[in-house]
């Protein structure tokens, strides 16, 4: 566990996902230093976080003393999936200047990247505690909830990420899978389709709410309308493998072997160490007859799972 030495805050603080960091001024508008921390800003709201992550770091060496860049390089750290070296930075910049909430809430988003759930909830709490009216942070804090496998408590973040910003379609989606966690699944499926309907004149719509019905929609054998969702989902994301896996289901289900096994090929090579992919293709394969790359795709997922299982088996 990394220790973060963060100032003492009052009772409170943190966010993530849909807003921008927020940083205060470095300097002086008329400043080159100024100028060089708006162009980072600039990059981190395009999401060039590894090109602002490049041009924090002169402000830094020339001014160490300046909160603002180090909260803000901490920030670009966290979305380049730096959990560790974000972290030290948060470190470094509280003690220049005291975390907001939104800053808070990102440290605990770092150790829930390093599996440190209690830490994670230490300071997602503390961030709630500072600022309790922030739907980013209470869908951040349902994630967390969820994680732990607190389904009731993470629904109740979701319904007040629901309270503070209505029609928020991850909210609703997430709210979905708070139910069906609960084996609440007709609430789950209600949830699943407002998130859908929410999203219709999205030009950017999440693929999330569209794969998690057609999943429920699979167990209840509802086959046909699943297939729509999870081609609708594949147009939005093409490189999500589980939308991949889902259709080879269907395909393997109305017995359209040809189309599984690119499906499941199609999953396994976006996620080549998954060994549940390959079984899967392997299944398709020996359905439609080709008993040795069965065989392959078999052994190959015997291989990842560290067994030596057979097919049926396994």
């Amino acid at each position: 566990m990394l220790p973060v030495m963060l100032c003492v805050v009052s009772s409170a603080t943190v966010a993530l996902m849909s807003r921008s960091q927020e940083v205060g001024a470095l300097a002086p508008k008329t400043s080159p230093d100024a100028h060089s921390f708006a162009m980072a800003q600039t990059l981190v709201h395009e999401g060039k976080f590894a090109e602002a992550d490049a041009a924090l770091r002169p402000l830094i060496s020339a001014n160490p003393k300046a909160a603002e860049p180090r909260y803000l390089l901490a920030y670009a750290l966290l979305r380049e999936d730096k959990p560790a070296d974000s972290l030290k930075e948060y470190t470094a910049a509280a003690a220049l200047r005291q975390p907001t909430a939104v800053e808070l809430r990102n440290v605990a988003l770092n150790y829930v990247l390093l599996h440190d759930l209690a830490d994670a909830d230490r300071w997602m709490s503390r961030s709630l505690a500072m600022d309790g009216n922030d739907a980013d942070s209470w869908y951040a804090m349902g994630r967390l909830r969820y994680t732990q496998g607190r389904y009731g408590d993470a629904l109740a973040c979701f319904d007040k990420t629901l309270a503070l910003n209505p029609r928020s379609v991850k909210g609703e989606n997430n709210l979905g899978l708070a139910y069906e966690a609960l084996n609440r699944n007709d609430d789950a499926v209600r949830a699943y389709r407002t998130a859908i309907a929410w999203q219709q004149a999205d030009p950017s719509p999440s693929e999330q709410p569209l794969l998690n019905l057609a999943i429920l929609l699979l167990h209840r054998n509802q086959v046909e309308e699943a297939q729509q969702l999870l081609e609708q989902a594949a147009k939005i994301a093409p490189k999500e493998p589980r939308i991949h896996e889902n259709l080879g289901q269907v395909y393997l289900r109305t017995d359209r072997t040809a189309d599984a096994v690119k499906e499941f090929s199609s999953a396994v090579m976006l996620a080549p160490q998954n060994a549940r992919y390959h079984y899967l293709l392997g299944q398709a394969y020996r359905r439609g007859g080709d008993a040795e790359k069965a065989r392959q795709e078999f052994a190959r997922s015997a291989a990842l799972n560290g067994s030596h299982a057979t097919p049926d088996l396994q």
